[in-house]
């Protein structure tokens, strides 16, 4: 509330000090208060939007953006709001005219030009993406986004050398910008010509990740610090010497056992305030690089007793494009990829909706398994995955008792290949916790946001045209592989709990969405 004889200035002056405090809701309520006396407070108007975009709540955010972009027309910093505001509504049309409204009113708008680029990449509009781009150079030329930025789109125009060129200038500029050492790392491994070069490129990414680990507002995820303790002591059981890891076991324990982080029904969404003691016991540990060094495999990676050309077959005479392949990988593979997943610090990418953890081929999940799996795909499928590069391949790391698997989408890619490798033992519901995939084609006009996170929108497109849905049950060492248009998500989870235990799955793309539409 408004406290007596505060006048409008004042109070807005206390709602963004708060706002900037990162005290929201007091922020949001100061920012409500003004606009009950005066509904016509520009700066409020425009404040309140910004909050309510930090706290996702974007369709109060638009018709604040909306009224101010009415109030004035030439308000660059308004339109350039709205148009983030309508892009994260999947109001993509929308989003470009108000970028280029923003433009028209400073057309020096270095972060409008930016996202104007990104919006048309989305839409499949290149050569536009790239005008926008060049033009923030031309604006700004020791722009490091935006030399990454054109990078991604001459890759996509296949023009890779020059795309390199781009990537290693940004790099020039900004030597920790980790999105352009993660576009290096993408470009050795979608080739496959160059292993050990993609490998180093990957560690490097992984390297500068670490490197400028911070807590964000102090905080770290409930459901990230348990995970990271628990691997902490599965690496001391097994004798590796961390920098940091028995300081960041004790503290790390110390925080989990105080009532309020303890796991219930509350506790899934918490984000852990620390103090500055517990930030400086953690931060050596999380800065620490530690890989698990791959043992050389005697024979092949994938099943070598297997007739993969009946696999080939199986896929070409499925009717939807949808089969299993148990005993995928060879016994030696899958003992040293799962140990690599136990050990390797590499769990970096956080799913904060169903609290699981990721790791990405161009940041550290690699290793020579990795590749040669994707090697041997290629030349034991040769009808299959020949035709296609890598694209990339990933791990996702679940905890049962905090979250759940991945929302319904679809993948940027031609084949999906998706398998399991944690033993079937730690699995409590042997007809659950495998994927379901749906024989509905994502829709060629859908851009990337729209198939791949847009749940609401999947599961209408999904009802509409009464998708059957295929089940298929977790199994240890059992790969799935799929038509990567087709919607698919985890079915329902339940291991047991603990570290060894967690379901881990990986995942292997091959090919991209628009090479089907031009073959």
């Amino acid at each position: 509330m408004i406290k007596k004889n505060m006048t409008t200035e004042e109070t807005f002056a206390s709602a963004v000090q708060n706002h900037k405090k990162n005290n929201l809701k007091l922020a949001e309520e100061l920012y409500k208060e003004i606009l009950k006396i005066n509904p016509n407070h520009f700066e409020s108007i425009f404040y309140l939007g910004t909050l309510l975009v930090q706290t996702h709540k974007f369709d109060m955010a638009k018709e604040l953006f909306q009224k101010a972009t009415q109030m004035k027309p030439d308000n660059a910093n308004a339109h350039y709001n709205l148009g983030n505001v309508l892009k994260e509504l999947g109001e993509y049309e929308k989003a470009v005219s108000n970028y280029q409204n923003a433009i028209k009113n400073n057309p020096n708008f270095i972060e409008a030009h930016n996202n104007l680029g990104v919006q048309f990449r989305e839409l499949g509009e290149l050569q536009k993406a790239k005008s926008c781009y060049k033009k923030v150079i031309e604006i700004q030329p020791n722009n490091a986004r935006a030399h990454s930025n054109l990078g991604n789109i001459f890759k996509e125009l296949g023009e890779r050398e020059k795309s390199m060129q781009y990537f290693k200038k940004a790099l020039e500029i900004k030597p920790d910008l980790v999105e352009a050492q993660t576009n290096i790392s993408n470009f050795y491994i979608t080739g496959l010509y160059n292993k050990e070069k993609a490998i180093s490129e990957s560690y490097k990414t992984l390297r500068m990740y670490h490197d400028s680990t911070q807590f964000i507002n102090q905080r770290i995820s409930l459901y990230r610090l348990k995970h990271d303790v628990q691997q902490a002591e599965y690496l001391s059981s097994k004798n590796y010497k961390i920098n940091g890891i028995e300081q960041f076991q004790a503290i790390g324990n110390e925080i989990l056992k105080h009532k309020e982080n303890r796991e219930d029904d509350n506790s899934l969404n918490r984000k852990i305030l620390l103090n500055d003691s517990e930030i400086k016991s953690l931060l050596p540990y999380y800065k620490a690089n530690h890989i698990y060094q791959t043992q050389k495999i005697s024979s092949g990676c994938i099943n070598p007793d297997k007739n993969w050309r009946d696999v080939e077959e199986q896929y070409f005479n499925s009717p939807k494009q949808i089969i299993y392949i148990d005993n995928f990988l060879s016994n030696e593979a899958i003992r040293e990829l799962r140990e690599f997943c136990l050990v390797s610090k590499v769990w970096n990418a956080e799913y904060p909706n169903n609290k699981y953890l990721g790791s990405f081929s161009e940041s550290g999940f690699i290793s020579p398994i990795h590749l040669k799996i994707a090697t041997e795909l290629q030349q034991k499928l040769p009808g299959l995955f020949g035709p296609y590069s890598l694209t990339k391949f990933w791990g996702f790391k679940y905890d049962s008792t905090l979250g759940k698997g991945i929302n319904v989408h679809a993948d940027q890619a031609v084949h999906n290949l998706n398998f399991w490798i944690t033993p079937d033992e730690y699995n409590e519901d042997k007809n659950s916790g495998g994927l379901k995939v749906y024989d509905a084609i994502a829709p060629s006009d859908w851009n990337f946001d729209q198939y791949n996170k847009n749940t609401g929108k999947i599961y209408k497109f999904l009802n509409d045209n009464n998708a059957n849905c295929t089940k298929i049950n977790y199994k240890f060492n059992r790969a799935v592989l799929f038509n990567s248009d087709y919607f698919h998500e985890t079915d329902k989870i339940n291991f047991k709990e603990g570290y060894k235990t967690r379901r881990i799955n990986i995942t292997y793309l091959f090919g991209y969405r628009y090479n089907r539409k031009m073959n």
